[in-house]
C-alpha cells in the first residue's frame, strides 16, 4: 500500500515542485519539532517551491540573455579607477528601471575603459530582476540581419529584440560593416525606439558615428532615436587595463635585481600613453 510519504514524492515529481520534493522530509521535520500547524508547514513548503521556481527563472533569463565571456559584476569593477558616476551606475543595477520604462544608455569611451563591464552589470542586475535583457555584439547582429534578409525571412530578429526589457549593443564603431548593414541595423534600432531599452557601447563620438553608418540623414535619425529617452555616461579614454598593466611591470622593474656590468631598465616603458589608446 502506497504511504502518504510515497503519493506526496509521486504527486511532486509528476507536478515538477522540484524544490518542495527535495525540502519535504527536512520541512517535515521542523514542523514535528515546532509543532507546526498545518497552514504553517504548508506555507513553509510552498515558500520553499517558489523560491526554487524563481532561482530557476532567473538562471533561464541569464542563459537567454547570451553574455557568454561578457558576463560581469558591479562588484567586481574598480570604481577608483573609473571617471564614471558610482551612484549613477548602483542605481542603474536597482530593479529594472530600464526596463519598465523605454530609456536608453549610451557608454562613450576609449578601449579598456570598462563600458562593456558597465553595461553587462547592468544588464545582469535586470535579468537577476525579473527582466527579459539580450547581449549582442553590434558586428555579429548585423551579419545576423544580413543572412536573415539573404535567407528570405527578414524581420525576425527584430521582432524577437522587441519582446525584450533590454537589448545591450556591445562594441558599436570597433569593427566596420557595410552600407547595408548599417540600413538593417538602423531598421532594427528604429522598430526597438519607444518599445525597448537599449544599451550602447561605442569608443565613437557621435560625430565618427556617420564613418560607420555611411549616411548622415540616417545617422541623425538613428542618433536622435537613442538619445530621445538616454543617457550618455562618459568612460574617458584612459585603458584601465593597459593602466595595470603598465603599473604592474613597473613594479616588476624595481624589484628586479640590477646585475653589475648589466644595462638599466628604462625610465618609462616602451609602450604608448595610455591616454592615447583607442580600439
Amino acid at each position: 500500500m502506497t504511504t502518504p510519504r510515497e503519493r506526496i514524492m509521486d504527486l511532486t515529481l509528476k507536478m515538477r515542485m522540484k524544490g518542495m520534493r527535495a525540502a519535504f522530509d527536512e520541512t517535515l521535520a521542523a514542523a514535528v519539532r515546532g509543532k507546526w500547524t498545518h497552514e504553517r508547514f504548508l506555507a513553509e513548503l510552498l515558500a520553499v517551491e517558489a523560491a526554487e521556481r524563481a532561482a530557476t527563472a532567473t538562471k533561464a533569463r541569464i542563459t537567454a540573455a547570451r553574455f557568454g565571456a561578457y558576463r560581469k559584476d558591479l562588484d567586481t569593477f574598480d570604481f577608483a579607477a573609473s571617471e564614471v558616476n558610482e551612484a549613477q551606475i548602483r542605481s542603474l543595477c536597482e530593479g529594472k528601471p530600464l526596463a519598465e520604462a523605454v530609456r536608453n544608455l549610451i557608454f562613450v569611451g576609449g578601449a579598456g575603459t570598462g563600458k562593456s563591464h558597465l553595461a553587462a552589470a547592468i544588464a545582469l542586475a535586470h535579468a537577476r530582476h525579473g527582466a527579459r535583457v539580450l547581449w549582442c555584439n553590434v558586428v555579429d547582429l548585423v551579419n545576423d540581419l544580413e543572412r536573415e534578409k539573404a535567407e528570405g525571412r527578414p524581420g525576425g530578429i527584430t521582432k524577437k529584440m522587441s519582446r525584450l526589457g533590454l537589448v545591450v549593443l556591445d562594441e558599436l564603431g570597433y569593427l566596420p560593416f557595410s552600407q547595408n548593414g548599417a540600413r538593417l541595423l538602423f531598421h532594427c534600432v528604429s522598430k526597438l525606439y519607444e518599445t525597448t531599452s537599449l544599451i550602447v557601447t561605442t569608443n565613437l563620438s557621435f560625430a565618427e558615428w556617420t564613418d560607420i553608418f555611411h549616411d548622415r540623414k540616417m545617422t541623425t535619425a538613428l542618433l536622435d532615436r537613442i538619445c530621445h529617452h538616454g543617457d550618455i555616461i562618459e568612460t574617458g579614454n584612459s585603458s584601465y587595463r593597459l593602466r595595470q598593466r603598465l603599473e604592474g611591470g613597473e613594479e616588476a622593474a624595481r624589484k628586479k635585481p640590477h646585475k653589475p656590468g648589466g644595462k638599466r631598465p628604462p625610465d618609462e616603458p616602451d609602450e604608448p600613453s595610455p591616454a592615447g589608446v583607442r580600439k
